[in-house]
Order: C-alpha cells, then sequence, then structure tokens
C-alpha cells in the first residue's frame, strides 16, 4: 500500500476530536492490523490492505500546544515547513480561536487546499475552516450545539443539521467529536475496505454509527474472528 501523509493542524481543540480519529486511523494500519492478526485470527490478506500513514503534527512553531484535560500536542513540523500532504485534519476549537484564527494557519490551509484530496474537520473544526473562508458555497455541519452561532459567523457556508457528518466534494465535515471518529470509519471503510476497517474496530471494542446516528453492528464474520481467537496462556 502506497504511503499517505496525513496532517493536523496543532491548535488548541477538543483532544478526543483528533485522537480520536487518528486512533481509528492507526488500528486500521498495515503493521497494526499485522501485530493483531495472531492473536484475532483474521486473514493475513486483510492486515496487507491495511492503510499506511505517516501523520505531519503542523504548528506555528514547534512549541507544544495545550488541548482539553491539559493534554500537550507536539508539532512535528511548522506551517513554514511542511510537506506535500494529501489529507489534513482540523480539529475543534473553543470560540475565542475559531473567532481568531492566526494568520499563519490561514494562510498555509488557503495554499494548500488544492494539493490536498480531502480535508476533514471534527467539531467546530469546520467553523475554523469556515472563518478561513474555504467553505463558502459548500454544504457543511459542526458540532450541532454551535450551528446558530456558525450561521452567523460565515452565512456563506450551507450549514446543516441534517446528518451526523456531511461529505462535499474534498470536504468531509462532522458533528461532535464521536460522529468525528463514525465519519473517519466510513472513510477507511470506503478507502481500504469494510473487512480491513472492522479488523480495526473489533481491536478497539468499537461499533461505528452511520450519517443518521444509527449503530452499525459489526458483521458475523469478524464477531466469529473473535469468538476463534487463541486462548490467553
Amino acid at each position: 500500500m502506497s504511503r499517505v501523509r496525513f496532517g493536523v493542524l496543532c491548535i488548541p481543540f477538543q483532544v478526543i476530536d483528533v485522537v480520536g480519529p487518528l486512533d481509528l486511523l492507526s488500528s486500521t494500519s498495515s503493521s497494526y492490523l499485522g501485530a493483531m492478526q495472531q492473536v484475532s485470527g483474521f486473514p493475513i490478506e486483510i492486515a496487507q490492505r491495511g492503510n499506511n500513514i505517516e501523520f505531519v503534527y503542523i504548528g506555528e512553531s514547534l512549541e507544544a500546544v495545550a488541548g482539553t484535560a491539559s493534554i500537550k500536542i507536539q508539532p512535528t513540523t511548522t506551517c513554514a515547513d511542511c510537506p506535500r500532504l494529501d489529507y489534513l485534519l482540523i480539529g475543534g476549537p473553543w470560540p475565542d480561536f475559531f473567532m481568531n484564527v492566526p494568520p499563519t494557519f490561514t494562510d498555509f490551509v488557503r495554499s494548500r487546499v488544492d494539493e490536498l484530496k480531502g480535508i476533514f474537520t471534527t467539531c467546530t473544526g469546520a467553523i475554523v475552516a469556515a472563518m478561513i473562508g474555504i467553505l463558502d458555497g459548500k454544504t457543511a455541519t459542526t458540532n450541532h450545539q454551535f450551528i446558530s452561532m456558525a450561521v452567523k459567523l460565515r452565512p456563506e457556508v450551507k450549514w446543516t443539521t441534517k446528518q451526523q457528518w456531511i461529505t462535499d466534494g474534498k470536504f468531509w465535515t462532522a458533528g461532535g467529536a464521536c460522529a468525528g471518529m463514525d465519519m473517519f470509519a466510513h472513510w477507511v471503510s470506503e478507502h481500504y475496505g469494510c473487512d480491513v476497517a472492522e479488523a480495526g474496530w473489533a481491536a478497539l471494542d468499537y461499533e461505528p454509527r452511520d450519517v443518521n446516528g444509527k449503530l452499525i453492528p459489526l458483521k458475523a464474520g469478524l464477531k466469529e474472528w473473535r469468538k476463534a481467537r487463541p486462548a490467553l496462556p
């Protein structure tokens, strides 16, 4: 599987907005699934079709940024030195950030839109993207508790709360943090196959919801793999 470079903006986000989706991606990597295969019992070819993602954490500088619960987010590169990316994720900060997005991040995101295959936002990360100006004319969602604020701040965006997440071209926008995890679970399914995605979910004891918030149970095959896993010594 060819290597994919996935960028994350290091802003003061709700940590689960980013950590949840990234752990889903990590848990469906070929290296992770390869390590889990002997324990879980799924076919080795599933692990071989897992993703091969390099994560890049992008800051204004290389100084750590404080997320929620006092967790420090450590950039690995800066906006000035960031390599070419395939995808970008913007997690959700509080209004004091998205109403005053630093010019460094604004310029960086605007300059990278054309090169990116996909731009993902979780929670109020969509408002960050909107304030930067890259969602005008697009249908998008954000944390549904903030939708009225989003409409007032950027009416040029077609805001909606009809679904847990929305796709419009290369833009994937999710509601709250857990809706963001569900969105990424479906993205993995689309790009790497349902069996790869579900092998990763099984290791997390996680079952995602669809765009309407309805639980999607694991398929019978994975349940059988779980039953067949070797007994612990």
